[in-house]
């Protein structure tokens, strides 16, 4: 004859087991945090320096200076924070409505401002500023007048697109740094641009026609553990 208290036990036992581990303050579960309305945020913060600050150096290094290898040191810092600050927000909940807005401002910015300067420089052909320009342009303006107020859902090719521009271009500065006469990887960086600088037109035209017709909230393939926006 089994005691009840026993089986009470192995009961209270097993649904120990089944309780999901404690979780720290801090630790990353993998699920987004909600965004608040909260201003002051080191994410911000950072976000805000690469408008600023990186964004303007880059400009001061590559131009008046002549130094590729200092452009590509700054260029390497955007493309760093731009990780760092999302991470932090995620990592730390300190997500925010102002900082998705800002993050995306400060990538499409810092990604105008790196190819207009490397153009003038004469390390980019001056089409490619078309390419960038203009479908940032109509995304812009289509956002305005139907999402102002909402983040758009990140998807994969956007994330792609981001990742071949911010390699290829450190990749021609580097190039100019330590061998710029050599043909090769001169040609190699610029096409690792131009494949990023297709993606970017195929993503502003499938963030544009999403959104035109009103399912650019449920394309939500940025990540399969996040359900919402960048930051």
């Amino acid at each position: 004859m089994r005691h009840p208290n026993g089986e009470r036990g192995k009961n209270e036992l097993r649904l120990r087991a089944s309780d999901p581990p404690p979780t720290r303050v801090g630790e990353d579960t993998g699920v987004t945090s909600e965004a608040s309305d909260r201003i002051v945020t080191v994410p911000n913060a950072i976000s805000l320096a690469r408008l600023v600050i990186f964004a303007p150096l880059f400009v001061i290094l590559l131009l008046p200076l002549h130094s590729p290898l200092g452009a590509l040191i700054a260029a390497l810092v955007l493309g760093a924070t731009d990780w760092v600050d999302g991470y932090i927000a995620r990592r730390f909940h300190q997500v925010s409505e102002l900082g998705r807005k800002l993050d995306a401002i400060a990538d499409r910015v810092s990604q105008i401002v790196i190819v207009v300067t490397m153009v003038i420089g004469g390390y980019l052909p001056w089409w490619l500023v078309l390419v960038i320009l203009v479908p940032d342009l109509v995304f812009g303006v289509v956002v305005f007048v139907l999402s102002r107020d909402r983040a758009i859902p990140v998807r994969w090719v956007g994330r792609v697109r981001t990742a071949l521009l911010m390699v290829g271009m450190p990749l021609i500065l580097l190039v100019a740094a330590v061998a710029p006469d050599n043909a090769v990887l001169r040609d190699v960086a610029l096409g690792v641009v131009l494949i990023g600088a297709a993606l970017h037109v195929v993503a502003d035209a499938l963030y544009t026609w999403t959104l035109l017709r009103g399912t650019a909230m449920l394309q939500r393939d940025a990540h399969p553990a996040e359900r919402t926006p960048e930051r």
